[in-house]
This record gives structure tokens, sequence and C-alpha cells, in this order.
């Protein structure tokens, strides 16, 4: 459910029009209702932060240093393609929570001498507010430390990675190969030009460090004719195939 980020719109148009970016937003209030309904989880009590920041007592210093969670943060243009996103990353990760800094990363949650979760401060202070309980484990991203793609990028709002597409032994592209994940992620208009302290943007940081090399192709079929040149982080295709390392899965989705 909370996969369902896609926009439809031409991959060539650069130039978002006002009904597009309402049909964004009205998908991204979706999305975030729906993990608002998550009950238990923190990224339940995230979303629900960020719905009411306007209209509610709650620490503005959270928006100032959260960014999200990872299924809002941008979207995509087919179902099939979220889907298959979605199942790669796996719920734990489209659910993480997305923080500037590793020090309020840290102070999401603090432990009494016992062990026990302290409350009265951090997120679950925050829950407690607004009356919803956090009794899962969840993951934080710090972008902060994580790893920034090193190589050149296009000099415009996308700022898409120049990774090399995948070449076959004849010298030509795979058939039915469509790209590389990182850069079918479009990325939520509000942070079209936000930029970590050392000039990255989410998509060199967050989505890179998510997907890295990941390749999709269209079909299963042509995956596996694309196996001499997938790499690292493996391949998906749009009807649900999964490549990663030898590893492949097959069955319906």
């Amino acid at each position: 459910m909370f996969a369902r980020t896609a926009c439809p719109r031409s991959q060539a148009h650069l130039d978002v029009d006002y009904s597009h970016q309402q049909e964004c937003t009205a998908e991204k209030k979706l999305v975030m209702e729906q993990i608002g309904c998550n009950s238990g989880s923190a990224a339940s009590v995230v979303c629900n932060i960020l719905q009411s920041i306007d209209t509610h007592d709650v620490n503005c210093e959270f928006a100032s240093n959260v960014l999200g969670v990872v299924a809002i943060l941008g979207t995509v243009q087919t179902n099939n393609l979220s889907r298959i996103l979605a199942k790669y990353l796996g719920e734990d990760q489209m659910l993480a929570i997305v923080c500037k800094s590793t020090k309020y990363a840290s102070d999401l949650v603090k432990h009494g001498p016992n062990g026990q979760i302290n409350s009265d401060v951090g997120l679950h202070a925050l829950a407690t507010k607004l009356g919803l309980p956090i009794n899962k484990q969840y993951v934080v991203i710090s972008l902060e430390n994580t790893r920034a793609y090193a190589g050149e990028i296009s000099n415009n709002h996308l700022r898409k990675l120049a990774l090399p597409d995948p070449i076959l032994a004849n010298g030509s592209p795979p058939p039915g190969y469509l790209g590389y994940a990182v850069n079918m992620i479009e990325l939520d208009s509000s942070f079209w030009h936000w930029k970590t302290p050392s000039g990255h943007s989410l998509r060199e940081t967050l989505f890179y460090h998510l997907f890295g090399d990941l390749q999709v192709y269209e079909n299963r079929e042509a995956m596996n004719r694309a196996t001499y040149c997938i790499m690292h982080a493996g391949a998906v295709s749009l009807d649900g195939g999964a490549m990663k390392h030898g590893v492949v899965t097959i069955g319906n989705w």
C-alpha cells in the first residue's frame, strides 16, 4: 500500500505543471495516510507528525531534522515499478525514517539504565502527545553517514546519476533494459533543490544508498538474457522478476 506513489508523466518533460504537482501531492497525501494507519509503527507516527505539524502543538524541530520515511520521498511512473522496487527494498527499508544528521537520528530514541525505552524523550515522547503507540522495531537512515555517489550527475533539478548503461558482449545495450532504479525515482518537488551540507541531493545519497546500480528490465526474459552485464546490486523486472548474485526469484507474484 505504501508503495503506490506513481505519478504518470513523460520522462522528457522536465517542467512540472500545476496539475501534475497537485496530482503528486494528492498521491503523497494518500500514501502518508496509508502509512499513518499502520498502527504501532514508527513510520505511522512520523507521517502523523508531519501531517499535523501546522495545526498541532508538536516540536517543529522534528520537521527540520526528519525528512520523512522512504516511501514518501519519491514517486515512480507505474504501479508495477513501484511494486517491484518496494519488494526489492522490503518493508523495513520502505518505512525507514530518514534523518539529516547522525546526532538527531540517535536522539530519536533513548534507553534507560535497564535497557527500556525512555518514552519521555525523542520520537516516543512525540508519539505519546499524539496518542499513538510504537511497539515495533524500525530503521533509521542518517544522510550524514550515507556514502554519496561520487560520479557525474545531470545539471538540472533531476540530478540523475551518470551510471554507465549495461552493454552486452556484442557492444549493444540489452533488449528490454529500462534504466537504473536510482534514476527512475522522481524526487518529491519539495526536495528538488535540497542538499546535504556537503552538496549532495537525495538521489545521490538516500536513493543511491538504497538501490545502488540496480537495473530495471521490462520482463523476466529480458533480464535473464542480460545476466552477463548485471552488476552488484542485481536487477528486477516489471513482471516481478528479481536477480542478485546468481539468485533468481521465480513464480507468480
